[in-house]
């Protein structure tokens, strides 16, 4: 068994076990490298991902030493840890986790208590001028939430983790409201889609509650900025233009979606609250949106990795996500009823609502279970599949065999799990 193999087991033996006292008995061990690092902390349902990727390559753009923490990783565990889009080294890896783990299993910890406080020692070792931290589930208990952040930033609210996060969206908003902290702004992006405004002025009181607890400020995205898509290319690229206050801008994206029309949005919005601390300015700016996925290595968001046939890869595993899958493929000109879909879950997931978002997608389905223990039997997948509406359905045994077979027959969409995604990868990326 490999390390990393041991450092997955603990998922498995401990589980995920919301708190913080393991986390920072950890980093106590290391002499608490998290409090010497100045840190942007990103929680949100969906879109944290790609809005703490666009920060990085913001502030890597205007010249700063950035660490980029994220999760899940698609093809290899070292991603999840970044300085200025590079991966930290296997042997950088082996010689943080080791003593770690050691650590972890005397108190039960975790498989991302140990990460988390890997992260924290090699940003402060390195001594990075910032590090952008996106939470791993929910916010008030997750391990990364010891950090004292510069400022605090919340992408979106939607129904994910409901096992631990509760089963109302307000439930969900006072669990990642509690990254919110004394001395730090809180960004808050455009919280829910149309399916969900009946929620809206509940939500943004939770936020506003918990800032006035901490004595802090809250600053709603909608209400300071709008961005607009002017064209989504088909290679999933974009032009947005930007109305900031009495400021027209224009800018190029390499990512693709109204959903990333309301990220940019938030990322924009959290620049200014930086200023104290950095100097980014209008051309950091539009050369970061310009390279995100080079300059921070993100994968896997509504990614072009083929165009002849187009073969695109998204990561996003709740209703929420494949919804914004499926307008920013419309909005890019393609059309529903033409993809060869590769589908797989994890089997704790709103299958039934995934796949309900998918069908209008949908030629024909392929289904597979990734090699992950909680994965989604095949048997399963095909009967919510039935159940939802879909005809045409092919199984396999595998996700390699799914994605050879859905590209021989046309173009091909791949999603429903970074699991899935991270197979795939090997195959197309």
């Amino acid at each position: 068994m490999t390390l990393i193999d041991e450092l997955f087991a603990m998922t498995f033996h401990a589980g995920i076990k919301p708190g913080l006292e393991r986390i920072e008995a950890l980093c106590a061990g290391m002499g608490d490298p998290h409090l010497r690092l100045p840190v942007v902390h990103v929680a949100g349902t969906n879109g944290k991902g790609s809005t703490s990727a666009m920060l990085a390559s913001i502030l890597q753009c205007a010249g700063y030493n950035v660490g980029l923490y994220t999760s899940p990783h698609i093809s290899v565990f070292n991603e999840r840890v970044r300085i200025n889009g590079v991966m930290i080294s296997d042997d950088d890896v082996e010689r943080f986790i080791r003593p770690l783990m050691e650590q972890a299993k005397k108190m039960d910890g975790t498989f991302f208590e140990v990460t988390t406080a890997m992260a924290f020692g090699y940003f402060a070792e390195k001594r990075v001028d910032i590090a952008v931290i996106e939470t791993g589930l929910g916010g008030r208990l997750d391990a990364t939430n010891i950090v004292q952040p510069l400022v605090s930033v919340i992408t979106s609210i939607d129904y994910d983790h409901m096992e631990y996060l509760g089963n109302t969206l307000e439930s969900i908003a006072r669990e990642k409201a509690g990254i919110i902290k004394a001395g730090a702004p809180a960004i808050v992006g455009p919280l829910i889609g149309v399916e969900h405004e009946d929620h809206e002025d509940a939500l943004r009181e939770v936020f506003r509650k918990k800032a006035a607890s901490v004595q802090t400020s809250v600053t709603f995205v909608d209400d300071v900025i709008k961005v607009d898509i002017d064209t989504i290319r088909p290679d999933l690229t974009m032009a947005v233009s930007v109305i900031d206050g009495e400021y027209l801008r224009y800018y190029d994206v390499d990512l693709a979606g109204r959903h990333q029309a309301n990220n940019i949005a938030t990322v924009l919005a959290t620049i200014p609250h930086l200023r104290d601390a950095t100097f980014i300015d209008p051309e950091h700016v539009r050369a970061g949106l310009r390279q995100t996925r080079i300059q921070a290595g993100l994968r896997g968001r509504i990614q072009m990795v083929r165009e002849q046939p187009p073969v695109v890869l998204d990561v996003s595993h709740n209703p929420a996500g494949l919804r914004a899958l499926r307008t920013t493929l419309l909005d890019a000109g393609y059309h529903d009823g033409t993809w060869h879909v590769v589908f797989g879950a994890m089997q704790d997931k709103d299958i039934t609502g995934m796949l309900q978002q998918l069908l209008p997608l949908t030629s024909t389905l392929h289904l597979c279970a990734p090699k992950f223990g909680r994965a989604a039997s095949v048997e399963g997948l095909e009967q919510q599949a039935r159940s939802v509406g879909f005809a045409r359905i092919l199984t396999h045994d595998s996700v390699k065999s799914a994605v050879e077979l859905a590209i021989q027959r046309g173009p091909t969409l791949i999603c429903g799990s970074f699991h899935v995604a991270e197979e795939a990868m090997t195959l197309v990326g």
